[in-house]
């Protein structure tokens, strides 16, 4: 019984893990770099087959700017290119353009945004921290630690055996009563 509880314990989550989902893509085209009334270049995958993903102004529910009809060949491997028009009130500075579907079975990611930058540069990326490329072997318990630990747990489990065999000899056998003599 508890085999078969460890067994299910790792095949439902390996069977969940392995399903069948997808995360969607949606970026702009190089620098996403706009001026009021131009036009930006996204590109998405991934989405849904068979539903319309309307391309929002900064929030899931802001105005439409471009609908891409449905994407295809399928859901796995659907991908679009599409010139989005930005409007000539939009104010200068970062903004999103918010990917939408109105499908939820498959697709986890949704909606998904991709930064644009109107009238404005995006800021310079930063510098990744350093991270240290080698390792210190002297740092953490020699092989000489493990094996003093491993004699001590088995002079331990010896003498843990040696008193329960000495407990177990002095215990009558199950036949005798205790006090009578076997003749």
């Amino acid at each position: 019984m508890g085999a078969v509880a460890a067994a299910l314990a790792l095949v439902i989550p390996a069977g969940i893990a392995w399903g069948c989902v997808t995360v969607v893509a949606f970026r702009a085209n190089g620098p996403g770099t706009v001026e009021p009334g131009g036009m930006v270049e996204v590109f998405g995958a991934d989405f849904a087959k068979g539903q319309p993903v309307d391309i929002r102004l900064d929030s899931p529910d802001g105005p439409v700017l471009a609908t891409v009809p449905s994407p295809a060949p399928s859901t796995m491997t659907s991908k679009f290119t599409l010139q989005v028009p930005i409007g000539p009130n939009v104010s200068p500075g970062q903004h999103f353009l918010v990917a939408t579907q109105n499908h939820y079975d498959m697709n986890v990611g949704i909606p998904a945004r991709a930064a644009i930058y109107v009238s404005s540069t995006p800021p310079a990326e930063s510098t990744p921290t350093e991270r240290t490329t080698t390792l210190a072997v002297s740092d953490g318990p020699s092989a000489a630690t493990f094996i003093l630990i491993g004699l001590g747990a088995a002079a331990a489990a010896l003498l843990l055996a040696a008193v329960a065999s000495k407990i177990a000899a002095r215990r009558p056998s199950s036949g005798q009563v205790q006090g009578a003599e076997s003749s």
